[in-house]
């Protein structure tokens, strides 16, 4: 009788243990807008349980949409600092909204708070990958969102690395995504690549991947 206890003690704490979501904690974002869109990317790092590039189309109460828009527009760094979530829910489409607060500047490097307890309502995912710190760098994913634009994100590789994010024109339809090589190791200034034209970064990050 003992040992049939103690067994399925060993089943529950097992159970328990494989339920546990590590991927529980605060995952910062950043903001920017494309033709009167605002897309939220999180902060992802080489390691960890932020080792997620995800990129998604989030809609904003209407109010603070139109205060943000223009400093947006500007590529001025917005970041939010949202409650504590699941990313592992998030990324599978079971998180359709959360709160947070919107700083103008990074959120943990000296940024002003501007909103606090924002809606953030979970649309479309543009991205859903994680990061793979062994494979080069240069490579960059290039997603159509349509209208003849793409949105081009560095896939982040071994350290030293890069986060940046640009939009530029392209002949792609809405969803496609391809892997396209800049043939640099470093943020891309000018991507010299015949289908992608007028390029320009939105987002870019080298210190959290030295």
């Amino acid at each position: 009788m003992k040992n049939t206890f103690t067994f399925l003690l060993l089943i529950c704490f097992c159970g328990s243990v494989r339920a546990h979501d590590h991927s529980i904690g605060l995952h910062g974002m950043a903001l920017f807008a494309i033709n009167d869109r605002i897309y939220a990317s999180h902060l992802p790092m080489p390691q960890g349980k932020h080792a997620v590039q995800f990129i998604f189309e989030t809609q904003l109460p209407n109010q603070y949409k139109t205060q943000l828009m223009p400093l947006l527009k500007a590529h001025k760094l917005v970041t939010v600092r949202p409650e504590t979530f699941s990313l592992n829910k998030l990324r599978a489409g079971q998180i359709t909204k959360f709160s947070g607060d919107i700083f103008i500047g990074h959120f943990e490097r000296s940024g002003k708070i501007e909103h606090t307890n924002i809606t953030f309502n979970v649309q479309n995912t543009i991205l859903n990958k994680a990061v793979k710190s062994s494979q080069d760098n240069g490579l960059f994913y290039t997603i159509g969102l349509g209208n003849r634009t793409c949105l081009l994100v560095h896939k982040i590789g071994k350290s030293p690395s890069f986060d940046q994010i640009a939009v530029a024109n392209c002949d792609y339809l809405a969803g496609n995504i391809a892997e396209l090589n800049s043939s640099a190791n470093r943020p891309v200034k000018i991507f010299e690549l015949t289908d992608i034209v007028n390029a320009k970064t939105l987002y870019l990050e080298t210190k959290d991947f030295k």
